[in-house]
């Protein structure tokens, strides 16, 4: 009986120590893989270069995987990152970015004056598309050139909208005045006399 308890007393040591060696491992393993892991830091409002070096200085491989325009987030600013900030990730791990573009709202530029393919080429670069074109008479202005557009020039508006103008057709050209009969008098044979 004492043998039993005194085997029973070393292998409880014994499954004891193996317990603890295991854990002691485990937990050696986990600080060895944590001094490869960094946790992420938020970069989301902050200017794109200044997120890429602070990135880059992590030891964390930035990568820019897009553009959007973004009302609320200005210019060149990070809008998204992922993995997401928090998260801890290994070393040199990537992580992408969608940058903004700014507001995708501009000036509409100034059409009047201008003939119509250059109206329409100026929208174009804009990011705009001519909708409508009316043509009116117009003394002041010559034939398809651009008398007024709506909106009007300067106006914010989103690319992709749509803009009308009211185009030139010339001067009223006036109607040719009414042919008259000769009088009666022009068509009778004059009298000779002698």
């Amino acid at each position: 009986m004492k043998l039993l308890r005194l085997l029973g007393k070393g292998l409880a040591a014994v499954l004891i120590l193996t317990a603890v060696a295991i854990v002691s491992g485990a937990i050696t393993v986990w600080l060895a893989t944590d001094k490869d892991k960094v946790q992420l830091p938020r970069v989301i409002g902050m200017n794109a270069t200044a997120a890429l070096e602070l990135l880059r200085e992590q030891g964390l491989q930035p990568k820019v995987s897009g553009r959007e325009y973004n009302e609320a987030v200005p210019q060149d600013a990070i809008i998204f990152q992922r993995p997401a900030s928090g998260s801890w990730v290994q070393k040199n791990s990537e992580v992408r970015l969608v940058v903004s573009q700014g507001s995708d709202a501009v000036a509409l530029p100034n059409l009047t004056r201008l003939p119509l393919p250059e109206a329409e080429q100026l929208l174009q670069r804009f990011g705009f598309t001519l909708s409508r074109v009316v043509r009116v008479h117009s003394s002041e202005r010559p034939t398809g050139e651009v008398i007024a557009q709506d909106p009007e020039a300067g106006a914010l508006i989103r690319r992709g909208s749509s803009v009308a103008v009211l185009l030139s057709l010339g001067p009223l050209e006036e109607p040719a005045p009414a042919l008259t009969l000769p009088s009666l008098s022009l068509l009778e044979p004059h009298s000779t006399t002698r």
